[in-house]
């Protein structure tokens, strides 16, 4: 079983992203995937839409990943791999998750193995500016942690603002790929693809 944790801030497109690039991946690898969100209200998605895509998710019924990282999260992710014996797991943690002690919290877990551990973040192009200024902290943490980050809503932004963006991002600490996508518009989310398919 892989794990790829999805991070980002709150609005940054996280639920999205997931929407829109998961069934590209079971499409191509045709492995099941299990989606842990943190709460279903707090990030818009209900278990409608998640069954409209023929997915299964365990919603974390005590709060957020990032203040319940001990037992929680790791017997939330045992029952998952023992339940539905997925291929891959995807983590949707609150925006100010450290996707680092989301990982680190893995060495309390006892079920089936975990092989590969991906993070990928996902930043907002559109308020960018803002996040650096009011949560400059945990946007460093989030990106060191990341094996992908992607700068999502580059639809509405200039290109000039990409740039800078990306800059910044590699400043900040990131050391694998940046790729600028829009989950909405559709914009490289084949790139997105390529990357967690070839990381799992």
């Amino acid at each position: 079983m892989d794990l790829i944790v999805i991070a980002g801030f709150l609005g940054s497109g996280k639920t999205t992203m997931i929407l829109s690039t998961i069934s590209k991946i079971i499409e191509r690898t045709g492995k099941k995937i299990v989606i842990i969100v943190n709460d279903f209200g707090k990030i818009g998605i209900d278990g409608k839409v998640m069954q409209k895509y023929g997915l299964q998710v365990q919603e974390l019924a005590s709060g957020c990943i990032c203040c319940t990282l001990g037992p929680d999260f790791i017997s939330t992710l045992k029952t998952v791999a023992l339940e539905f014996s997925p291929d891959i797991v995807m983590v949707e943690p609150t925006g100010i998750a450290d996707p680092q002690a989301i990982l680190n919290s893995l060495e309390l877990y006892s079920g089936p193995s975990v092989n590969r551990r991906i993070v990928a973040v996902i930043v907002d192009a559109v308020r960018f500016s803002a996040i650096v200024r009011a949560l400059e902290k945990p946007l460093k943490a989030q990106v060191k942690a990341a094996g992908l980050v992607i700068i999502n809503k580059i639809d509405e932004v200039p290109d000039g603002t990409v740039k800078e963006i990306e800059a910044k991002i590699r400043e900040i600490g990131a050391t694998g790929p940046i790729i600028p996508a829009s989950a909405t518009e559709g914009t490289n989310l084949d790139k997105v693809v390529d990357f967690l398919v070839s990381a799992c």
